[in-house]
């Protein structure tokens, strides 16, 4: 069984050593069981919320964020696409690509900056469900 990212402590998604993912990231859409990500494969990462705004709008009600917590600035950041159990890119939008569910193309749950040196793939800590 999956849950949403605001029903789980984020103390229980994250190896404090390694900063690691320690549960399964799916799809944010309930029922949906899209892997995109196993365990132990991320590093969880802070970036500027304010660099890019990803739209909610398509976006179930379970992955919406709450007005006081707009500022989405934890994300899942993997160096390597293939890394990805199952995750869809978008066109290029200027530099960016926006990341989708590759099952149902739910999104965008995430981005890469095709500009950022290193290459930095990243998934909104929000916008995923979790299998601990």
């Amino acid at each position: 069984m999956t849950q949403a990212f605001r029903d789980v402590p984020l103390t229980s998604l994250v190896n404090q050593d390694t900063k690691k993912n320690t549960a399964d990231i799916f799809c944010p859409k309930e029922g949906c069981q899209c892997l995109v990500i196993r365990k132990n494969t991320a590093v969880l990462v802070e970036r500027d919320g304010d660099k890019l705004a990803l739209p909610e709008s398509t976006l179930p009600p379970e992955a919406l964020v709450a007005d006081e917590e707009k500022d989405e600035t934890q994300f899942w950041m993997l160096t390597d696409m293939m890394d990805f159990d199952n995750v869809g890119f978008s066109k290029t939008i200027g530099t960016v690509k926006y990341l989708s569910c590759a099952d149902c193309d739910l999104g965008p749950i995430g981005y890469h900056d095709a500009a950022q040196t290193p290459k930095e793939f990243l998934i909104s800590i929000r916008r995923a469900r979790y299998r601990l």
